[in-house]
């Protein structure tokens, strides 16, 4: 039937995936359930006391296969290991077998159930609902985490912008990716929204980010005294990163400081802010409001900030 499905005008219709997903489950249940026969016991307290049995086993496999997966991807990460993605990924997969065999175990031990069950894909209902309705979106999604896994534009520790949401990669799932705010918000994007969209990833090839540092002086200040603070602050910081080649370091300063905009009531200086990823840049932004806005006070540099002149 799968190769049916290959051949012809390679359409899948709603009847050829119900009839397709139905013999696959059959063939699973009838699997499991070949195995399972062997511990049911004849009386009801027996297949009771073996339904108690499966429902701890099955639980208990579930919580061990998120520890080991877990600390896998810890291990991962802390080593920087992108592969990470895969094994997160691979973890839901695993749950879903895991649950899949546990439901079957757990219905083949009540009288009656499995042949409810068989009937009731037979008549391919319950699939049919599935496919017809939610396969679009769903299945999508599953497409797209697979999309997401196999081409890789971002993997687990990234840091992205998403829209108006800036965070990082905390989490890719069969169904949606959550990205963790620096506010320490989640926000939860369906895969197959997020792979058909522009995403920005600041860790994409290269981690180092460069951010521009602004600040606005009057223009009574020494403009030559300001470059020069402010590129020997931006240096001072141990956060900074010298992006400068061998080549290039005998001709360009190691700092990019320019004066981008004559204003109307200032003079705006830029200085261009290397770091080693984004963290780093937030870090060293910040620490330069507080370092660059003492030095100039100490050294006589005003800032410029709107002044409102009364006249009577």
């Amino acid at each position: 039937m799968v190769w049916k499905l290959v051949q012809g005008s390679g359409v899948v219709t709603t009847d050829d995936a119900v009839e397709v997903t139905n013999d696959a489950t059959a063939t699973a249940i009838e699997s499991v359930q070949t195995v399972t026969s062997f511990f049911h016991l004849p009386t009801w307290f027996g297949r009771l006391l073996f339904i108690l049995i499966a429902v701890f086993v099955m639980l208990m496999a579930v919580k061990l296969v998120n520890k080991a997966f877990r600390h896998t991807v810890d291990t991962m990460t802390a080593a920087g290991n992108t592969n990470v993605t895969l094994i997160s990924f691979a973890r839901y997969i695993v749950l879903a077998v895991v649950y899949f065999i546990g439901g079957v175990v757990i219905v083949s031990s009540i009288p009656g159930a499995s042949d409810s069950l068989a009937a009731i894909l037979a008549s391919g209902g319950i699939v049919a609902v599935i496919v017809g309705f939610a396969a679009q979106e769903t299945l999508g999604n599953v497409a797209g985490g697979v999309m997401i896994l196999f081409f890789q534009p971002f993997v687990i520790g990234d840091f992205v912008r998403y829209n108006d949401v800036s965070g990082t990669i905390e989490e890719i799932t069969l169904r949606h990716t959550v990205i963790r705010t620096p506010q320490n918000k989640r926000i939860i994007i369906p895969n197959g929204t997020i792979n058909g969209s522009v995403l920005e990833n600041a860790n994409y090839g290269d981690s180092r980010i460069c951010e521009f540092f602004n600040v606005s002086i009057t223009y009574e200040s020494d403009m030559e005294k300001a470059i020069d603070i402010l590129r020997d602050e931006v240096m001072r910081n141990p956060l900074h990163l010298d992006v400068r080649t061998p080549e290039t370091a005998s001709t360009e300063p190691e700092v990019k400081v320019e004066v981008v905009e004559l204003a109307d009531s200032a003079i705006i200086i830029r200085a261009w802010l290397w770091a080693e990823n984004q963290t780093n840049a937030m870090e060293l932004k910040f620490a330069l409001n507080r370092s660059v806005k003492k030095r100039f006070d100490a050294e006589g540099i005003e800032f410029a900030y709107p002044h409102l002149t009364i006249v009577k």
